[in-house]
């Protein structure tokens, strides 16, 4: 265990293959539908997700969060026999729609997810606190669980599990206007809950526990730890995983052109590790 970062067990890949992996990866990548992905998942994780697909092989992917939908393409086109169910909130901001998954704009805890394979996999890139995820997996009996966005203190917008693990207690800080809106949103949700005598208030109250995303004070790293077998953050950089000899750094520098470089480069978030669990 160090200062920054918790690991428990490891995510073995084959050195041998990796960069074979790589290869296969960005003959992948370069046919990506958003070249622009801004916001959403860059160059370095995508490839890191690549690797968690296809070493555990899920019969089932299920992403909670979809934004422009290069996170589906990718699942799609790694796994092209798997099923994939695609959750958002908000779906109306999809650049690629997938003809093989289904969407669905209700939240995952909301989700029939009764009858799933038991080698399902759920990624979660839709910025709600982490320790909610793992208690809605934990339910579902899914074990193999990908978090896309595991800020370190004082970054982001919502609790994770490295923060919790650094004894972090978020505390989010929206802008006056967003706060306006929260206040409108919660009047409103109060005002049906007086005049309206079958209102049922909780799912609208989701809306204000989405928007304002503090953390919990109660929330112990030691109870966490004791439910997860394996907990592995990856690297910032693919240049960090990639096992190159001199004939390979060769290799690689005739693969990866000055766009790639760049992709890597600006997509190395100093805040935004990948993490399997």
């Amino acid at each position: 265990m160090s200062d920054n970062v918790f690991q428990k067990g490891n995510f073995i890949y084959s050195k041998d293959k990796i960069f074979e992996q790589f290869k296969d990866f960005l003959n992948l990548y370069k046919e990506r539908p958003i070249k622009n992905n801004k916001g959403g998942m860059g160059f370095n994780n995508m490839f890191f997700f690549f690797l968690v697909l296809t070493k555990k092989k899920p019969s089932l992917v299920i992403e909670s969060g979809v934004f422009k939908g290069q996170s589906t393409w990718l699942i799609e086109n790694t796994l092209p026999k798997s099923d994939i169910i695609s959750i958002d909130i908000d779906l109306s901001q999809r650049e690629y729609i997938s003809k093989k998954s289904r969407y669905s704009a209700i939240d995952f805890k909301f989700q029939d997810l009764s009858k799933i394979p038991d080698d399902t996999l759920v990624f979660f890139d839709d910025h709600v606190n982490h320790l909610e995820r793992l208690i809605e997996t934990k339910f579902f009996n899914i074990k193999n669980i990908i978090f896309e966005d595991n800020y370190s203190n004082n970054k982001g917008d919502f609790q994770t599990l490295k923060q919790i693990y650094k004894d972090y207690t978020f505390n989010h800080k929206p802008g006056f206007l967003s706060l306006m809106k929260t206040a409108f949103i919660f009047n409103k949700i109060i005002l049906s809950k007086i005049f309206k005598s079958k209102y049922l208030i909780k799912k609208d109250l989701d809306q204000i526990s989405k928007r304002i995303r503090d953390g919990y004070n109660e929330q112990n790293f030691e109870i966490i730890e004791k439910n997860l077998s394996l907990y592995y953050e990856f690297p910032l950089s693919i240049l960090d995983i990639l096992q190159i000899d001199n004939i390979q750094q060769e290799q690689l520098d005739n693969l990866i052109s000055k766009d790639f470089i760049d992709d890597i480069d600006k997509n190395k978030s100093p805040f935004t590790y990948l993490e399997l669990i």
